[in-house]
């Protein structure tokens, strides 16, 4: 098992600092998957989990590139979220909001459109390993 905190912090240059952790979040498995995309608009499905979204405690997403040109959406395998999402920062889902994406997520399916840089985006994923 492993024992994850969550920590958030956005800070104003020179000027003030405001953070907000979780606590101990106690999950059966941790994972970090790192996906190269080409700037060509081709379509990267990623597997974040092979079970229900109420076993994930935390989803973090991240990009060495963030742009209006890198977009993505939950799927839960044969359907995909209404909302297509843009990476224009790191992006963080706990548990209590990750059900308000319209699926029940197993999958992203990542999109870089044309004409911008090639990013890799990492996806650190805390979840329970059994229902």
């Amino acid at each position: 098992m492993s024992r994850v905190t969550v920590t958030l912090t956005a800070a104003i240059a020179g000027g003030q600092t405001f953070s907000a952790s979780s606590g101990v979040i106690d999950a059966e498995a941790t994972g970090q998957i790192d996906v190269d995309l080409t700037a060509d608009d081709s379509t990267v499905t990623v597997d974040i989990q092979p079970s229900a979204a109420s076993q994930i405690h935390v989803l973090m997403i991240s990009s060495t590139h963030y742009s209006s040109n890198l977009t993505y959406v939950f799927s839960d395998g044969s359907s995909d979220a209404a909302d297509t999402l843009t990476l224009d920062g790191p992006h963080s889902y706990s548990a209590g909001n990750l059900g308000a994406v319209g699926v029940k997520p197993t999958q992203i399916k990542f999109t870089l459109a044309s004409g911008g840089d090639d990013a890799t985006v990492s996806i650190f994923v805390a979840r329970d390993a059994t229902p």
